[in-house]
């Protein structure tokens, strides 16, 4: 995982956007869901967006700081 942001959009509202690096291949949507019900469950984050890498290039190329 790299490029992790968690911030508060309200008073009781958390988000997250992060990306997932996952050589293996995209694990499906069932994997998505589960990894949005326990980061609501355990931490309140009721708005999370993850992005799945399945390159393993080692610099992702939407780092905002990398240059193509």
């Amino acid at each position: 995982m790299h490029d992790l942001h968690i911030w508060a959009i309200s008073t009781t509202e958390n988000a997250l956007t992060a990306h997932l690096v996952m050589p293996k291949g995209h694990p499906g949507d069932e994997f998505l869901s589960e990894v949005c019900h326990d980061l609501a469950h355990r931490f309140t984050i009721n708005h999370a967006t993850l992005q799945i890498e399945v390159a393993d290039a080692g610099v992702c190329a939407l780092e905002p700081d990398h240059v193509v």
